[in-house]
């Protein structure tokens, strides 16, 4: 990362504060994938404009410049919407830095440094972090929300890193009774300050973060205690 502080406060007041972007229609011509972009562009806008419980099909098709027909041919309601608009960004991390094949070349502390730098981007984005103060503001008035975020877009990652900790245990290069479990343990290493942050930091305290450093330290305890040992280190036969 060419700059590991993450500068990330005040996202609502820019957000609130900045004119709103020009509406662009719907793509007349191009792949479907092109146009079911353009929708999720469309709805993240109106998320991060008008937070989730004001947000509806209708505003989001007007923005788009779609009919709610449109809309409901894809997705059942709001809650799958939301979710299509977190996954979205998750496909884009998968694709970017948490392939397998990618990470499969590294030594463990390069790729879990790696994997650790992807997820720091996403969570330091302002769009996501803005995105993730709405999710943490609504998953009590909105459980199935929350769940749904739960079993898709988090689970991903934990998968995605569950599955390099799986091989480099096959390799021999780390020794982990679950790699499952040290996944989600991994992740909350990593983000656990950077919520906490999101969610009840200061300007000065969010500036201050040096998530490089953070980083560092992460992986040299998760690889510490990681590391293949004789059995007797561990008090097993």
């Amino acid at each position: 990362m060419e700059n590991e502080t993450c500068h990330f406060y005040r996202v609502d007041e820019r957000l609130s504060n900045e004119p709103a972007a020009p509406r662009v229609g719907r793509p007349r011509r191009g792949t479907e994938a092109a146009r079911a972009d353009h929708l999720l562009t469309s709805a993240t806008r109106v998320f991060l404009r008008d937070g989730y419980n004001s947000a509806s099909i209708d505003r989001v098709a007007t923005e788009a410049g779609v009919s709610t027909r449109t809309i409901y041919e894809r997705y059942k309601n709001k809650e799958d919407l939301f979710a299509a608009v977190i996954t979205r960004l998750v496909d884009r991390d998968m694709a970017s830095g948490l392939a397998p094949a990618e990470l499969e070349r590294l030594a463990p502390a390069q790729a879990l440094l790696a994997i650790g730098q992807v997820i720091a981007r996403r969570v330091c984005d302002p769009e996501s972090a803005a995105l993730f103060r709405i999710l943490a503001q609504e998953a009590q008035r909105y459980p199935g929300l929350a769940a749904k975020m739960r079993s898709n877009a988090k689970a991903r990652v934990d998968d995605a890193i569950a599955n390099y900790l799986r091989g480099q245990n096959r390799a021999g290069n780390l020794r982990l009774s679950d790699p499952d479990r040290a996944a989600v343990l991994f992740l909350q290493m990593v983000c656990a300050e950077l919520h906490d942050c999101l969610l009840f930091g200061t300007a000065a305290e969010l500036e201050a973060l040096d998530f490089a450093a953070h980083l560092t330290i992460v992986v040299e305890l998760f690889l510490n205690g990681a590391l293949p040992r004789h059995p007797l280190d561990y008090g097993i036969s």
